[in-house]
């Protein structure tokens, strides 16, 4: 299943109306609260099932809503949702009929919750997330006593959320584009690194172990990309910015049969020989070399040789 929608193409009349039923029938239930200017009504609706997961994207400007208990009692209600927020939004969930939890969501956290649970949005500036929907029989054997008590938030900037951004970003990337044995297997690994935030299960911290090391390996190879042009990239610079020992990051790395230093060289010397093979280019290869982060020419002709095979002066006149 592949859904995009958007209202662009609908009668402004029948524009609310019409998102919530695709946005009912499609994924689950909402009900919004408040009446926005039909006038100006634009939502959309990305949604890709990955296997046994479905990932989301969508936007739409109710500021209020939920999903009653109404909602749920209609919905399969089988899963878990892995959300991360766009915009400020004041959560309230009710995980039993006695218990009720208000959290305050900063744009880029993420929250784990069930979709059995009745819940309310607040926010300014409409609903805005991108979602995971894990199926209860994937990430109940990963937690602790197989249930969650309640909604766990992960907050943007922790270590921890710092490495479930660049997994979630990795699979939101790569997983529509794999066979669906091979797309469900990476969201799986992505389910035991929540299952880490939620509090693990004795086969969950096993299992989680692997799934760290692949999120921590993801979200160094996306720092690298970052700040690549930057002569200072050391392993400590990183391992401190992901908030991992340097001894982490290391092994990180280390199945992939390719160490730190080697990989940053790698993409490095590819980014000088993509710059000294462009038609227009007007740099000298000093000035190129220097650019991408190399700090001794002698070191980077070395490198570049033993990369290609070939001098850097090969591929346009050397310096005058």
């Amino acid at each position: 299943m592949r859904l995009h929608f958007s209202t662009d193409d609908v009668p402004l009349p029948d524009r609310e109306q019409f998102c919530r039923d695709v946005f009912a029938t499609q994924v689950m239930r909402v009900t919004p609260s408040d009446r926005p200017d039909l006038g100006r009504f634009r939502a959309h609706l990305d949604a890709q099932a990955v296997g046994r997961f479905i990932l989301i994207d969508f936007q739409a400007p109710h500021r209020t809503g939920g999903r009653t208990a109404a909602d749920v009692r209609k919905d399969n209600s089988d899963r878990f949702q892995l959300r991360r927020l766009r915009c400020e939004e004041i959560y309230t969930t009710a995980p039993t009929r006695l218990r009720s939890e208000e959290f305050r969501l900063a744009p880029g956290d993420f929250c784990v919750s069930s979709c059995e649970w009745p819940y309310e949005w607040e926010t300014q500036d409409g609903a805005s997330a991108s979602v995971l929907l894990i199926p209860r029989t994937v990430l109940s054997p990963l937690v602790g006593g197989g249930r969650l008590t309640g909604p766990v938030v992960i907050p943007a900037r922790s270590p921890l959320g710092t490495l479930v951004e660049a997994a979630f970003d990795a699979v939101n990337t790569q997983a529509p584009l794999l066979p669906p044995a091979l797309g469900d297997a990476v969201l799986q690994n992505l389910s035991r690194l929540v299952a880490l935030a939620c509090g693990a299960s004795e086969e969950g911290r096993w299992s989680g172990s692997d799934a760290l090391r692949v999120a921590r390996l993801e979200a160094a190879k996306r720092h690298i990309e970052q700040h690549l042009a930057e002569p200072d990239l050391t392993p400590a610079h990183i391992a401190a910015a992901l908030g991992i020992s340097v001894r982490s990051l290391h092994l990180a790395f280390e199945p992939t049969g390719t160490s730190f230093a080697e990989h940053v060289t790698r993409r490095r010397l590819q980014e000088c020989r993509a710059a000294l093979e462009r038609p227009a280019g007007t740099r000298s290869i000093t000035d190129v070399a220097f650019a991408w982060g190399f700090s001794n020419l002698t070191t980077f002709y070395r490198a570049f040789h033993r990369e290609f095979g070939m001098a850097p002066g090969q591929l346009r006149p050397l310096d005058a």
